[in-house]
């Protein structure tokens, strides 16, 4: 399993943050009876540092984007020390 499938894709850095996002794309299912169902697609994206999920999932690039400034701010770090 690669990065891309393991986190999202790259979209942008906003200081020492990542945004990344998955995209599940739509599709066609069958059913138990031979029926087609139409399965949605969903966009997901996340805040990460480094390789841990700081935020998310958010439904649009702006909202990540003002959520890891927001953390630039506050001068965020994540400690895998801090984890309950």
């Amino acid at each position: 399993m690669g990065k891309v499938e393991k986190y999202g894709s790259y979209v942008r850095k906003v200081g020492y943050l990542d945004i990344r996002q998955k995209i599940e794309m739509p599709r066609l299912k069958k059913g138990i009876r031979g029926g087609v169902q139409e399965v949605k697609g969903s966009v997901e994206v996340f805040v990460y540092h480094s390789k841990n999920k700081v935020a998310g999932p958010f439904k649009s690039h702006k909202l990540a984007i003002e959520e890891a400034e927001k953390l630039v701010e506050r001068n965020f770090r994540y400690n895998k020390f801090n984890k309950k």
